[in-house]
């Protein structure tokens, strides 16, 4: 055999011997692969366990204190809304766990903020099921109870949260920013959101929630300089039954009325048909 081919099969041995370790190595590299792919559906396999016996033991949990609770089943329903007279007619209805033969019923009302409870009767709707109709005043959140009254002492535990006032309050949300760029110009960008449906709200109710009036008034140094009426100069405003949605944007220039530096302000006041007023504040330093 010439030197040149005695070269050549080395050369090939060569490559024959890298070629199988690095197809023992590849195989390797699989095999771990495959056993991580092993072990990751294993973790899955695992997490799903432990989500499962969470969601069965949180399932358990809710069952038990629904079981330990004297009122387990609680609602309102509301009838009738006067939003002119500020009067929101409700019936509330829940069932007991128990009550002894000697225990008078009674329901207890306040105006959140307040100490004096005012106590009215109940309706007997049959075993441990009660009802009690009532007219509150619309613009005020409420906190209520049920209490057992007997010769060996008391027992009582919270009906229901009724946040009339609350929602009126949070109903208009109002974004507004005020953006100085220089030179005595300042960039406006307002937008108002009113949500019309409300659980409180009925049909002939919605067109008293809307929008009346809003507009906007620029201060520099708590002097009022330019006010604007965004009901009539907004670039978009959509109205359905559910919301009214009014965007509006303007540039404005107050380098005559702004020295070397100034508190700029820009207030926002929106007014609906109940007259209820909601306001937002924003400012800058120039």
């Amino acid at each position: 055999m010439s030197k040149q081919n005695i070269i050549y099969s080395i050369a090939i041995g060569i490559l024959i011997i890298f070629s199988l370790l690095n197809y023992v190595k590849i195989s390797n590299v699989e095999d771990r692969i495959q056993t991580l792919d092993n072990m990751q559906g294993e973790v899955q396999n695992v997490n799903n366990s432990v989500r499962n016996i969470s969601s069965q033991v949180n399932s358990q949990m809710d069952k038990f204190l629904r079981e330990q609770l004297w009122i387990p089943e609680k609602e309102y329903k509301i009838t009738n809304v006067d939003l002119e007279e500020n009067k929101i007619d409700v019936i509330l209805e829940w069932s007991l766990r128990d009550l002894l033969d000697e225990e008078k019923l009674a329901f207890l009302y306040r105006e959140e903020g307040t100490q004096e409870w005012t106590e009215l009767e109940v309706n007997n709707k049959g075993g441990l099921n009660y009802s009690l109709e009532h007219t509150f005043p619309l613009k005020g959140n409420y906190e209520t109870q049920v209490i057992a009254t007997s010769a060996d002492g008391k027992r009582s535990e919270d009906l229901l949260n009724l946040k009339f006032k609350e929602q009126l309050d949070n109903r208009i949300m109002i974004d507004a920013f005020l953006h100085p760029r220089g030179n005595g110009q300042f960039e406006v960008n307002i937008s108002i959101h009113n949500r019309l449906e409300q659980e409180f709200m009925l049909a002939e109710n919605k067109d008293d929630l809307k929008v009346k009036s809003a507009k906007a008034l620029l201060y520099v140094d708590g002097e009022p300089i330019k006010e604007m009426d965004i009901l009539e100069r907004n670039q978009g405003m959509h109205s359905d039954s559910f919301t009214e949605n009014i965007n509006y944007h303007n540039s404005y220039n107050l380098e005559d009325e702004i020295g070397e530096e100034a508190n700029v302000e820009l207030r926002v006041t929106v007014e609906d048909g109940l007259g209820l007023k909601y306001e937002t504040i924003a400012d800058t330093t120039y």
